[in-house]
């Protein structure tokens, strides 16, 4: 008898990608820190790529549980030791429910108490149109094309 063995593929808990000096983290779970260091090795190599400061969107899909404290830690640090090279931030919350507006008031107040929130440099965003014109302002290009193309990366919905 032959046994043949099966494996499912576990898809990853993000994705990331590069759009004209805009870096996109799509998180579809919350990150593991074997996720957190890949995507920090990730964005320091978009950075060496222009040697400026980039754009950063960090979107969380609708799906996305909630993540842990340790996780919540993880994604803070992460920010906090890459914040010189990043000249924008938005994060983007996915999702029309209660739990999701539930959720951007949650980040909105770590984002205060934390001090990564300056409404010249953190954002948090319901949709990722209204990302764009923040992009063209700041890096003087189309933004509405940035979000369109991640929109085709799947790197926002």
């Amino acid at each position: 008898m032959n046994a043949f063995a099966t494996a499912t593929p576990t898809p990853p808990n993000f994705k990331t990608g590069l759009i004209n000096k805009v870096f996109f983290i799509r998180w579809e779970q919350p990150p593991s820190p074997q996720d957190l260091f890949v995507v920090d090795k990730r964005f320091r190599e978009s950075y060496e790529a222009y040697r400026q400061q980039l754009s950063v969107v960090v979107t969380t899909g609708a799906k996305a549980r909630v993540p842990n404290g340790e996780q919540r830690k993880g994604l803070f640090k992460l920010l906090e030791e890459n914040r010189k090279y990043i000249c924008e931030l938005h994060l983007l919350m996915e999702g029309n429910e209660l739990q999701h507006n539930l959720q951007r008031i949650i980040a909105s107040a770590q984002l205060i108490v934390t001090r990564i929130y300056d409404n010249n440099y953190a954002r948090l965003h319901k949709r990722a149109d209204d990302i764009a014109p923040f992009l063209t302002s700041r890096l003087k290009v189309d933004g509405n094309r940035i979000i369109n193309d991640a929109r085709l990366l799947g790197l926002v919905a």
